[in-house]
C-alpha cells in the first residue's frame, strides 16, 4: 500500500491545529472532507469546507451549515474520530489522512494510533500528520520512504510480535522479531536517499518524527 501522499479523504479531529501548509500538501481538489466533532473549526481555519460533519457536539456547538451532517449521541462505544474514519471506509476512501490526531488528550492520541493498525488490517492506508509527525501502520508488507537526515523513524509492534527488516538506516535490521513494549526501535535515522522497511509478519506502527522538535 504505502504511505499516503495525497489523500482521497481528509479527516479533522480535534487535537492539536496542523498548519494550513501541511494541509495543503495532502489534500486534492476532488478529496472528501469529514470533520470530526471539533475539527471543523480546524478545517474551516485551513480554508477548507467539510462535506461531511461528524459529531456528538460535546466540544463544539453542531455548526449552521448545509453540509451533510451526522449527530451522534454521547453515549456511544466509539470516538468521534473513529466513527468519522468509518463512515469513510464505508464510503469506499482507501487513502485516508487525519489531522488533529495528536496533542490534547493522550487517550484519545493513543486510540487513534489503534486506528492506524486497524486500517492497516483492514488493507486501507492511514496517515496521521501533524506539525513534526507522518504516523502509520504496515501489515505485511514492503514501503519505501525516502531518506531524510532532519527526522528520526521509528518502528513498533502492535498487537503481537512482528517481524521486520530495515534497509537503508543507521541501525539495518535483517529478520527481527519485536514484540509489543520493546523500544528498540526507537530514534532510528536513514542513511541512504531511499530507505525500506519489509514487514514480514504482523503489524508495525512507524512514527516519523523531526529531529528539531
Amino acid at each position: 500500500m504505502g504511505i499516503v501522499s495525497k489523500a482521497d479523504c481528509a479527516i479533522f479531529a480535534a487535537g492539536d491545529e496542523v498548519s494550513p501548509e501541511i494541509v495543503q500538501n495532502y489534500i486534492q481538489t476532488n478529496t472528501f472532507i469529514i470533520t470530526a466533532d471539533a475539527g471543523y473549526s480546524a478545517c474551516v481555519r485551513c480554508g477548507f469546507s467539510p462535506n461531511l460533519l461528524v459529531g456528538d457536539f460535546d466540544s463544539l456547538a453542531a455548526p449552521l451549515t448545509d453540509a451533510e451532517t451526522i449527530k451522534l449521541n454521547p453515549v456511544k462505544d466509539d470516538t468521534d474520530t473513529a466513527v468519522a474514519f468509518q463512515e469513510a471506509v464505508k464510503r469506499g476512501f482507501r487513502h485516508i489522512v487525519l489531522f488533529g490526531a495528536t496533542g490534547g488528550r493522550l487517550d484519545h492520541t493513543y486510540a487513534n494510533f489503534d486506528l492506524c493498525a486497524f486500517a492497516a488490517a483492514k488493507g486501507i492506508e492511514l496517515l496521521i500528520a501533524d506539525n513534526h509527525h507522518k504516523i502509520f501502520a504496515l501489515k505485511d508488507e514492503i514501503v519505501t520512504i525516502e531518506g531524510d537526515e532532519t527526522k528520526y523513524v521509528s518502528v513498533f509492534a502492535v498487537g503481537g510480535s512482528c517481524t521486520l527488516s530495515l534497509e537503508g538506516f543507521y541501525y539495518p535490521l535483517k529478520d527481527y522479531t519485536f514484540t509489543p513494549f520493546c523500544g528498540l526501535g526507537v530514534s532510528n535515522e536513514t542513511t541512504e536517499p531511499q530507505a525500506v522497511i519489509s514487514v514480514k509478519q504482523g503489524t508495525a506502527l512507524i512514527i516519523i518524527t523531526d529531529k528539531d522538535f
